[in-house]
């Protein structure tokens, strides 16, 4: 009988770290644990009362495991801030140089409707607003969204 609880707090103990190590690997593995020491709490026992006390056990046990387990996963997450309790802004990698808003400049491609635009002496990512923009053309910018500017085609 021994042996059947030793295995079952193995498995008890397996299962606890799978909260804290994902994979299922270890939850898996104290399944198992908890599996075996049932069977051999029957296997040992001539009464079938010593492996329903170890059945109740084990649930009991497994249950109370189970709330620790989350309990403690719980009060890490917000101590270490896993994650963020207030909303969230999408995070923007680059922006557009909204100085240049407004700004004339010169198709360096055909923007069809994205392509390479030169303003001030310097090449941009532009998309266009309105579809073809022949190669040298002159554009305008009208705004941006990310590191590409939005034009249009300038009226001459």
């Amino acid at each position: 009988m021994l042996v059947a609880i030793g295995l079952g707090i193995i498995g008890l103990i397996l299962i606890y770290f799978e909260f804290f190590v994902p994979g299922g690997i270890l939850g898996t593995m104290g399944g198992l644990f908890l599996a075996a020491g049932l069977f051999l709490s029957i296997w040992e026992q001539t009464s079938l009362i010593y492996a329903l006390f170890y059945v109740v056990g084990v649930i009991v046990f497994l249950v109370l495991t189970i709330r620790l387990a989350l309990w403690k996963v719980k009060r890490t997450c917000h101590k270490s801030h896993l994650y963020l309790a207030d909303d969230q802004e999408g995070y923007v990698a680059s922006t557009y140089d909204k100085e240049l808003v407004e700004k004339v400049g010169e198709a360096l491609t055909s923007l069809r409707p994205s392509g390479r635009i030169k303003v001030e002496g310097k090449p941009y990512q532009a998309v266009s607003e309105s579809g073809f923009i022949k190669k040298g053309s002159k554009i305008k910018i009208i705004g941006g969204e990310g590191a590409r500017f939005i034009v249009k085609e300038e009226d001459s």
